[in-house]
């Protein structure tokens, strides 16, 4: 993949001040990692001398600080020679949005928001850092970014499709062009893929648009790595004049800039276009610039590969399709078997030295009304496995076989390090089983057990790497439903790895249990699965910030009724507890993170796994960079 490292540069200077020390020496490590020299204070009056004694281009200033307020700073920061030529981002809470506005109504260039995460850092102090020596293009006059907005329209994007949309609106919006689109870089193919977001499909019909790599305006941007403005488009050999003979719009002026990923690779371009506004201005090129790094990441989220090709329409959000779920590959009239009683639950002891296929049971790892877990040997190919096996009712309820077989397909399709690989299915006399990957240390339930509470930082690295499989189901369309610390489970080496996708809403897929039944765990169902309603990933995201909290306090949010039907009133309209009522020493931290996750308002939460991701490894990184 196409990438670009900046050389050292010790001259490019960035002040971190911030109270908390843990948050400060994580910045001040992943900054220096991007070749800057960057140092870092706690107070208002150690960054005041600092400002006077040092040369400085960008400065990171919390809102609030120990000593005094960051606004104040800022302002003593532009009042010095050269001032204005300073990059100034505000970090904040996310839960005070008034400050933010504030921060930018005075001159913030751009904003953070805490749990402070070290890619978004690092993307947008770069972004800030490459406006150097265009500062002088920003007239008194000329109508700033509304950054707030433009981060709302891209965050609320529900679903590939819609998020290309929405990297296009902010785009068009932003430097008020007539039209944008974005590119993405397929770097096995050597292609960029785009669609057309504002304007007309083509004749076929297809939203879906491949070019070469080497391309047009985009292609040379792409191959440049820098952004590229190009006044009369028509005038540029480079120029690829398809687009308008295919839309029959007439372009006249293109601003074309290079999106990368959080490692600085190059993942696509972005395009704005005109035709009757004229040229793009200085002044344009530098908010294009500033905006070059939130399209990216969301174009990251945007898309995801699959094996022969690059699928749209399963991308975040999944919908319930008019399609019925194909039948299974199992039959359902064979009842009887050979190791499980004709009638009634089997007890999973007895099975203990037998066979199941080609495997040896060796013990009982977990059991349940529907199901059992047992360890076994694969003596074929030496290794311990887990087998989940169907108890001998359950198997005769349709529904339930066609839910098993739908979480043995979906766990085939997902292969990450953090979900739970499926090795194989079988069915013995009616009896349904399915092999995979055995992880000896049991599930975060199991370690909650044991502890009763976790530490933070162990909480932290739990739900990462579980938010790292959620995020690859999602971007695969599957809605899990049922995250809960036991469908959590851990490998010897201490991966997290998300499991149990039976109750998986796939895309195009009927849900198998009827529109109106209301499927998953009630300690840890979102608002909008206890009403029967519609969900989306969101839903997953919810549950996810409820384990955060079961985890951390040793009870779930809601804990206080054994009436289900009153548990799911209080997810509905009860508001979240704050977890330190439980615990009073939780970190503010992960209080922003489980607030997020668990608001009553889908729109009101983290958008997608990734951002959840992103503010659990923040967190890890705080705990290294504090020792």
């Amino acid at each position: 993949m196409m990438s670009y490292h900046a050389p050292v540069n010790a001259d490019v200077g960035i002040l971190v001040v911030n109270s908390n020390a843990a948050v400060r020496r994580m910045l001040e490590s992943h900054l220096q990692r991007v070749s800057h020299r960057v140092v870092g204070c706690g107070t208002v009056s150690e960054a005041q001398g600092l400002l006077e004694e040092g040369q400085w281009s960008l400065l990171l200033i919390d809102s609030d600080l120990n000593d005094g307020s960051g606004y104040d700073l800022m302002r003593h920061a532009r009042g010095l020679p050269d001032g204005h030529r300073l990059g100034v981002i505000i970090t904040s809470d996310r839960d005070q949005p008034e400050r933010i506005l504030r921060a930018l109504e005075r001159g913030a260039d751009d904003y953070i928001t805490s749990p402070i995460s070290p890619a978004v850092a690092i993307a947008r102090s770069s972004a800030l850092l490459a406006l150097r020596g265009h500062r002088e293009d920003l007239r008194a006059d000329a109508p700033m970014l509304d950054l707030p907005r433009l981060d709302r329209v891209l965050r609320q994007a529900s679903g590939g499709a819609a998020k290309l949309r929405a990297i296009c609106d902010a785009l068009r919006d932003g430097l008020q062009a007539e039209r944008a689109s974005v590119y993405r870089y397929d770097q096995e193919r050597d292609e960029l893929l785009t669609v057309v977001a504002h304007g007309e499909l083509v004749e076929s019909g297809s939203p879906l648009i491949r070019m070469p790599a080497e391309s047009g305006l985009a292609g040379a941007c792409l191959r440049l790595g820098h952004l590229l403005n190009t006044p009369v488009a028509y005038e540029d050999e480079r120029f690829n004049p398809q687009f308008d003979q295919e839309t029959g719009f007439r372009t006249e002026s293109v601003l074309s800039l290079p999106l990368r990923d959080e490692d600085n690779e190059l993942i696509g371009v972005a395009q704005v276009l005109n035709h009757e506004h004229g040229p793009f201005t200085a002044h344009e090129e530098v908010k294009a610039r500033q905006l070059a790094p939130r399209c990216a990441l969301t174009l990251a989220e945007a898309f995801f590969e699959v094996d022969q090709e690059l699928n749209l329409a399963a991308t975040i959000v999944a919908q319930p399709g008019s399609a019925t779920f194909m039948p299974t590959m199992l039959g359902s009239d064979r009842i009887s078997t050979g190791i499980l009683p004709s009638g009634g639950r089997a007890d999973p002891e007895k099975l203990i030295g037998t066979e199941i296929g080609r495997y040896r049971v060796t013990s009982v790892l977990g059991r349940g009304s529907q199901a059992s877990v047992l360890e076994g040997e694969d003596e074929l190919l030496d290794r311990r496995v887990a087998i989940k096996l169907l108890a001998p009712d359950s198997a005769r309820i349709p529904m339930l076989r066609r839910q098993f077989m739908q979480e043995a397909r979906s766990m085939a399709k997902l292969v990450h390090p953090n979900t739970v690989a499926i090795h194989d299915v079988g069915d013995l006399d009616g009896a349904l089983y399915l092999v995979m990957e055995c992880c000896p240390d049991g599930t975060a339930w199991d370690m909650l057990r044991r502890e009763g509470e976790l530490e933070a930082k162990i909480v932290a690295r739990i739900l990462r790497d579980a938010c790292r499989g959620l995020d690859a189901a999602h971007k695969r369309g599957m809605i899990h439903r049922d995250i809960k610390p036991d469908n959590i489970l851990i490998d010897d080496g201490g991966t997290a790895k998300l499991s149990d996708f039976g109750l998986v809403l796939a895309p195009n897929m009927t849900d198998l249990a009827g529109r109106d039944h209301v499927v998953g765990t009630p300690h840890y169902m979102s608002p909008e699965q206890c009403d029967g309603g519609l969900v989306d990933h969101r839903s997953d995201l919810y549950a996810m910030g409820a384990t955060c909290y079961h985890l951390l306090t040793g009870q779930a949010p809601f804990h206080g009724s054994r009436d289900v039907k009153e548990l799911m009133k209080q997810h509905c309209g009860t508001p979240s507890p704050d977890p330190r009522d439980a615990k009073p020493d939780v970190p503010e931290e992960m209080v922003s993170i489980i607030g997020s996750a668990m608001a009553k308002k889908p729109e009101d939460r983290y958008q997608a796994a990734a951002e959840m991701l992103r503010d659990f490894q923040a967190i890890l990184d705080s705990h290294v960079a504090g020792g």
